[in-house]
């Protein structure tokens, strides 16, 4: 029973609000967030690969993701756009880290462990093709809710220094990214600054 217990711990990820994405009357939590990211991936994915001589490894991608938020369960939710927050968010995740590693099953701490470095260091393709997966999926979730989008003061020129990076080693995100951006412009979604 205590192996169970330690492996419930991973269902706290259900409880983790994330900022400015709502579902229906109330936040989003960031077990609905990685589901969202494993479809994204299932969609995009052998559309990247067909075009690739190098292959993304499929089962290493929906790994990383479905572990890429975990350390929030310790650490909390980092919004993108919150300077402050994600000025410090690397040394509350490194804290979370050690506590969550002591929490979780062997067998899965060691997984989550590896996967979510490399998540966080970005070098190897999957791992900036899982960011990118994690920088989309907010855009597509708000994609027809303008709330999101004024409340979070995002504007275009905010959105772009914050994300567009991490679409330019996939065109078709890429793509995605800027076509999102035109729509959301069409809309009149961005925030823009009083003064302006």
């Amino acid at each position: 029973m205590q192996e169970i217990k330690k492996l419930k711990t991973l269902f706290l990820l259900k409880e983790i609000d994330r900022s400015f994405c709502p579902v229906k009357n109330r936040a989003e939590s960031d077990a609905e967030h990685t589901c969202s990211t494993l479809f994204l991936a299932q969609y995009f994915l052998p559309k990247i690969n067909k075009d690739r001589k190098k292959k993304l490894n499929e089962l290493k991608v929906m790994k990383m993701l479905l572990y890429h938020d975990i350390i929030e369960i310790e650490a909390g939710d980092t919004y993108t756009y919150d300077d402050k927050s994600v000025a410090n968010q690397q040394k509350r995740e490194k804290s979370a880290l050690n506590k969550l590693l002591k929490k979780l099953p062997v067998e899965i701490s060691k997984d989550f462990c590896k996967l979510w470095i490399e998540f966080e260091e970005s070098k190897t393709l999957e791992a900036k093709f899982c960011k990118a997966i994690d920088k989309l999926d907010p855009m597509i979730h708000n994609l027809d809710n303008k709330k999101p989008w004024s409340a979070g003061k995002i504007s275009e020129k905010k959105l772009r220094e914050k994300k567009q990076k991490y679409f330019e080693e996939f065109p078709i995100l890429l793509t995605v990214f800027n076509d999102i951006i035109l729509y959301v412009k069409s809309r009149k979604y961005f925030y823009i600054e009083s003064g302006r």
